[in-house]
């Protein structure tokens, strides 16, 4: 199945730019004495992303605004999504943090104080986050300079760390964070447990696209699913309107794949398709190059850089992460470019 650019970012932002699986979120991922002093229940989404500076057409963060029980002020929670452990993601959130204060000094310079950030991290890669989530341990300081720069430690909520019954919330929710958990790993034996999350609710609009979308990205990122798999799961559980929105879903799939084909043929004829084999062949020799380069120089890869690679299907990125191997200091660096 055709993947769109980054069906994992895209369905971050679909499952929680809710804001009851956000206020969930919140409750399961920050600390207790923090969730007790936060009013969630005017929490607001910002629309905005901040991470398209660096990170080119992806949008991998979200902006929660919240307030503080005691008082009358502002609490943000700026939550950066990562599907492969990134070195430098603490120095990214730094830089959202700076852009978000900016932001708020621009719009009124009358502003005394600015308001707290806290950064998290939403993770749910294949490979263990290693990284430090204090900022100072990215800094080479002599002694007596810590004091001097800035500190802060980033909230790690890693599901891979957790356990399926650890997960504290309502359906959405629920079916939500199962779906990342297993997005890199065997999905099929909680399929069911899964869409039994995503389909127990009266429908409307909102969440009948809930599961719209819930269900292309299980079908796009599940290594084990197959179409059949997901009709049999909601036959079973008996979920007819669940069901209705599959069918619709594949019957677009379907129609998206030969409307796709028959434009492609009319449009590129034989000549352009012979140039589009090359071009495919050109890509699966960079594709190995870089597979081959990377196991020589970091050792032999994962299944979940192997995975980046082979889905990347933009020849100049892979030429980038190519050249870029002879000075990067570590293999997140290269699969960065991939993104």
């Amino acid at each position: 199945m055709k993947e769109s650019y980054q069906p994992h970012d895209t369905f971050f932002h679909l499952a929680f730019s809710r804001r009851e699986n956000a206020r969930d979120l919140l409750r399961n991922a920050l600390p207790q004495s923090i969730v007790e002093r936060l009013e969630l229940s005017v929490l607001e989404i910002s629309k905005e992303s901040y991470a398209d500076r660096w990170l080119g057409t992806h949008q991998s963060d979200i902006l929660i605004r919240t307030r503080y029980r005691a008082k009358p002020v502002l609490v943000y929670i700026l939550i950066e999504h990562k599907s492969y452990p990134y070195r430098w993601t603490v120095l990214k959130l730094l830089a959202y943090m700076v852009r978000i204060w900016e932001k708020l000094l621009a719009q009124d310079r009358r502003l005394k104080a600015l308001p707290p950030i806290i950064p998290m991290i939403f993770y749910h890669g294949s490979r263990r986050w290693t990284f430090p989530l204090d900022f100072a341990s990215y800094l080479e300081l002599p002694e007596g300079f810590k004091a001097l720069v800035p500190d802060f430690s980033a909230i790690l909520f890693n599901l891979q760390d957790l356990k399926d019954e650890d997960f504290q919330g309502a359906d959405l929710f629920q079916a939500s964070v199962r779906t990342f958990k297993y997005a890199f790993r065997q999905m099929r034996p909680h399929l069911g447990e899964i869409l039994y999350h995503a389909s127990a609710f009266p429908f409307d609009e909102q969440k009948r696209s809930f599961l719209e979308g819930l269900l292309k990205y299980i079908l796009q990122v599940g290594r084990d699913i197959e179409p059949r798999d997901v009709e049999e799961e909601l036959r079973k559980g008996g979920r007819a309107q669940a069901g209705e929105v599959y069918m619709t879903i594949a019957e677009q799939l379907r129609a998206e794949g030969k409307a796709e084909g028959k434009a492609e043929g009319k449009a590129e004829g034989k000549a352009e398709g012979k140039a589009e084999g090359q071009l495919e062949g050109q890509i699966l020799a960079k594709q190995q190059d870089l597979a081959n380069l990377l196991d020589k120089r970091f050792g032999i890869i994962d299944e979940a850089a192997r995975r980046m690679i082979v889905g990347c299907k933009d020849i100049a990125k892979l030429e980038k992460a190519i050249v870029r191997i002879l000075d990067a200091e570590s293999i997140d660096q290269i699969l960065e470019i991939l993104e």
